[in-house]
Parts: C-alpha cells; structure tokens; sequence
C-alpha cells in the first residue's frame, strides 16, 4: 500500500474479515457495517516514548527490523531521531449477501465513493479473478519447470499466449440455444487442452470451434462457496501442467 500511495494510485484491497491481518492491532466499531477512516503512522523504533503512542493503535504501530518496509530504515541507533511513515486508508465492512460480509481497504474518497458503491466495484473484480484462476490453474502458471529467471519468463508468456488464444477462439464459439434450464457457456478447461493439441500440431483449425462447442457447462448464477485454506504441497515435475 505504500508503495501505491507514493505513486499517487487509488487501491481498493480485500483483507481477511476476522481478528487476523492488517486489522489485527486496529480498534474498530463493533457493529457489522462501518466505514472507517485511519491514519497509521509507521516506525521501527521502540524508545519509551514511542512505546507511549503505539498505545494509540489507531494511529501509530511498530514494524519489525525483520519486516520488509522500504519506507524506513531497518536499523537505526538510538540516537537518531524516531522517523515516522504516515500512510492513509479508509477500512470499510459492508455485506455482501445475507449475514456474508467482506472488509477492505481503500485511499477512494468517502464522498465519491460511499461503502455502497465500493460493493459495486468490489463485485467487478470476480472477472479479473476468474480470469487469474484459470491462467494459474487451468492454464498451469502455479508451477514452472524453470530455474533461470529467463527460462521463466519464456514460460510465463507462454502460459498468457495459451490463454488468450483459447480466450479468442472460445468467445468466437456458436453455442446454440436450446430449451434447457440454465445457460451454457463452452467449458474452458476442455478449450485450452484442445487449443493446446492445436500447437502441437495434433488438431486442425476447423475442427477446434466444432470441439469446444460440444463440450459447454452450465452457467448458475448466485452460487456461493466458502473459501476453503489449505497447505499448498509440491507438485513434481511429471504431474505439472505444460
């Protein structure tokens, strides 16, 4: 966020909804929904006097000499004199669905851009993330088979030209409309393992629209998952998508 504040951005970030996080440390209201504004003054020092305004947790925190910040020295002797990094942000929880609510962080003006209509944009992202999940996973970008950093910038490329000749031919697919009970849409994973076949030379142009139209899965809108954490193991060599 520093980083994106001393270039002059805007940044609307989603943060864990629990204790844990950036909220971690911050006194705030407790009631569902708010709108909050903070202004947190950074420092690396520990003198007993900033230990007397780190009791403002709303204002001042330490961060750890180990904490990569490259706003404030890493060391510094007692001597000198305490620095400070002052970065401004609103903390807004809104809900999203019934008794579902989300937390982020955002320099948008409350004036222009009220917690309703951060819901609005906070809603739009699910494209960019779909998006992302089908490069890493379906696409196969969590994993490289590279260790020189050029290697991996050959691949990366490699993985984003996949994708979006796959994204190109599946938006140019004819799906016919039937009488069903939901939308169909082509199903993606099968378009970029036939697209794949296309560069190795082991599918023809014409036949690539004709595959992916007969393999499409339903569209069902307002489905909700809850976010499932857990331990990403290694994936060796031979089980990584090329």
């Amino acid at each position: 966020m520093a980083h994106i504040q001393e270039k002059g951005w805007f940044f609307l970030i989603r943060i864990k909804d629990g204790r844990n996080g950036i909220k971690m440390g911050l006194e705030l209201p407790r009631r569902n929904e708010f709108d909050l504004d903070v202004s947190l003054k950074l420092t690396r020092k520990q003198t007993n006097d900033v230990k007397k305004l780190l009791k403002d947790k709303n204002h001042y925190r330490y961060i750890a000499s180990s904490a990569t910040f490259d706003f404030l020295p890493s060391h510094s002797r007692k001597s000198e004199q305490t620095r400070f990094y002052e970065i401004n942000f609103r903390i807004v929880r809104f809900e999203i669905t019934p008794g579902n609510y989300e937390t982020v962080l955002t320099s948008l003006d409350v004036n222009k851009y009220p917690p309703k209509e951060l819901k609005r944009l906070y809603a739009l992202r699910w494209g960019t993330e779909t998006s992302f999940r089908d490069l890493k996973y379906t696409v196969g970008m969590l994993n490289f088979h590279s260790k020189k950093v050029m290697c991996i910038h050959q691949e990366i490329y490699a993985h984003l030209i996949i994708y979006n000749f796959s994204e190109m031919i599946t938006s140019h697919v004819a799906i016919s409309k039937k009488k069903r009970l939901y939308t169909y849409k082509a199903n993606f994973s099968m378009a970029v393992h036939v697209c794949r076949l296309f560069f190795y030379e082991k599918a023809t142009s014409p036949g690539l629209e004709a595959i992916i139209s007969k393999n499409l899965i339903p569209i069902r809108p307002n489905r909700h998952y809850t976010r499932k954490r857990s331990e990403k193991g290694f994936c060796g060599f031979l089980y990584r998508v090329a």
